[in-house]
């Protein structure tokens, strides 16, 4: 285990976060100015008839049990109070046009909205559009975990500069500090196929990391390793997937046989130990296998050229449970493998709640530039669908994440007069709860969940581009939008 030193303050990352932070002003105060206006139109909207409107269904009341500070958190969100949003956080920056900024990892809690941006970890203030912290690394960003811990940390993945830019070091953050808790190195290398980049996740006090020649598991406390496992003959390890437990993709072929088809195994393990608690085989004729959720099982799997063909649901003991059909078009699930990321556990636009899955439905035209869709919630157990939640016209709908029982929603309004909101959907009862609505200036072009990250915590969304380019080939920096947050007005300031 290494720990790097603080980096030094005349880096050019710094010198650039500076630059950042001189020329935020106007561009704070003039978004203050668009959502404003659209707060109120949202706050006479609600009381206008909008499904909801002045009605509470107790979106958020669903209690779970206290969790422990380095579980991954789980969050039981209560309803705003208020229904008009406004903003809490903004990060924009002046690029050349054609220049392209990779930004891989979102992550808040109720007093920082973090970016990664290149080589460098950004902390943004709620509340405010000024910088809270930043990190300079000594590589690209080059893998991130969605999950954090109760107590606000995550793990990151990032280039050596002086290991010939390798993916190989991984760390540990305080997300409201900015403070590298550890950092260790993978043993990563070139391959035959390619780069070998690997993928990280959490669980219950311990990162885990996997890598083409083997994996391991490390510590939260201080990067201690726990375990290390190593790639056999047939298999290697895909990655892994976290949250409540801890389950890897096997990827491998049976060379006995003469075959070099892939085949592919998952597996539970115990985070501390990395003993396996279970194994499933998954059925010949599979091209990929995604990991959707650690516990319960869930899998996403391809069959021929048609992309995700099903989502198959284990039990508790890693045994066949159901089979989701996802019927071609009719869902819109994203399990691509584009930028930085390793995508055995990010699939988009699907969210697995304890005993539901929650499914994005194919997008319906409406006439020019209006469109609409649908969630539809699925039984683990048998496979078999429960509710149907409709956008509504003029809106497309899209699953944020579980908050207790209820799954909050993101509704992208397709009408340029009408605003956006979150919104709260109960499978029990099969009804919306609004929690807010809002709008953003055109400029902020990143509400699409194919190729943005929408947060939802501690009463506030944010959206955030995984990439930023500006538009045009020359001419002077063009102002460009990198994430922004909305709350509720009623929202309390985290202190300082």
């Amino acid at each position: 285990m290494t720990y790097g030193p603080p980096p030094s303050p005349f880096t050019q990352s710094q010198r650039a976060a500076e630059e950042r932070r001189q020329r935020r002003t106007r561009l704070w105060v003039s978004v203050i100015a668009v959502l404003v206006v659209v707060a109120c139109a949202g706050g006479w909207l609600m009381w206008s008839g909008l499904p909801g409107g002045g009605k509470d269904d107790s979106a958020g009341a669903s209690t779970t049990r206290k969790q422990a500070s380095d579980e991954v958190r789980e969050t039981v969100e209560d309803r705003p109070k208020d229904r008009s949003g406004h903003l809490a956080a903004s990060l924009a920056d002046d690029l050349k046009p054609g220049k392209t900024l990779n930004m891989p990892g979102t992550w808040a809690t109720d007093k920082v909205l973090v970016k990664g941006m290149n080589s460098t970890l950004e902390g943004i203030r709620i509340g405010t559009d000024e910088e809270a912290w930043h990190y300079g690394l000594s590589g690209e960003i080059c893998g991130t975990t969605r999950h954090v811990t109760v107590d606000g940390r995550t793990a990151v993945l990032f280039r050596n500069d002086k290991s010939k830019g390798l993916c190989n070091q991984l760390a540990f953050f305080d997300l409201d500090t900015g403070k590298k808790l550890w950092q260790v190195g993978i043993p990563t290398s070139k391959t035959t196929m390619g780069e070998d980049v690997p993928n990280v996740s959490m669980t219950q006090g311990v990162v885990a990391a996997a890598w083409s020649a083997g994996s391991a598991a490390y510590d939260m406390s201080d990067g201690k390793q726990l375990w290390e496992r190593k790639r056999t003959t047939d298999c290697r390890e895909g990655g892994y997937a976290g949250g409540r437990a801890l389950v890897v993709r096997l990827d491998c072929t049976d060379r006995a046989s003469g075959s070099y088809d892939p085949e592919y195994r998952v597996q539970k393990r115990d985070p501390r130990t990395g003993k396996t608690l279970w194994t499933y085989k998954v059925s010949s004729g599979i091209d990929l296998v995604y990991l959707v959720s650690a516990e319960p099982p869930v899998l996403a799997v391809t069959a021929g050229e048609d992309g995700l063909s099903d989502l198959i649901s284990l039990d508790a003991k890693g045994e066949y449970r159901s089979t989701i059909r996802l019927e071609g078009d009719h869902y819109d699930i994203d399990c691509s493998t584009t930028g930085v990321e390793t995508a055995v556990d990010k699939c988009g636009q699907v969210v697995v709640g304890r005993k539901q899955a929650f499914i994005t439905g194919g997008e319906q035209t409406e006439g020019i530039n209006r469109r609409s869709n649908w969630i539809v919630s699925f039984d683990l157990a048998t496979g078999k669908s429960l509710e149907k939640f409709d956008s509504g016209a003029d809106q497309m709908v899209y699953p944020i994440r579980m908050s207790g029982d209820q799954l909050l929603a993101f509704k992208e309004s397709t009408d340029n007069f009408a605003p956006a909101s979150v919104v709260s959907l109960n499978p029990a009862t099969g009804k919306e709860t609004p929690y807010y609505y809002f709008n953003v200036p055109p400029e902020a072009k990143f509400m699409d969940p194919k190729t943005d990250d929408i947060v939802f915590e501690k009463g506030r969304v944010f959206f955030a581009s995984r990439e930023l380019q500006a538009e045009g080939r020359r001419g002077k920096p063009v102002r460009t939008w990198g994430a922004i947050g909305i709350e509720s007005v009623a929202a309390a300031r985290p202190s300082k």
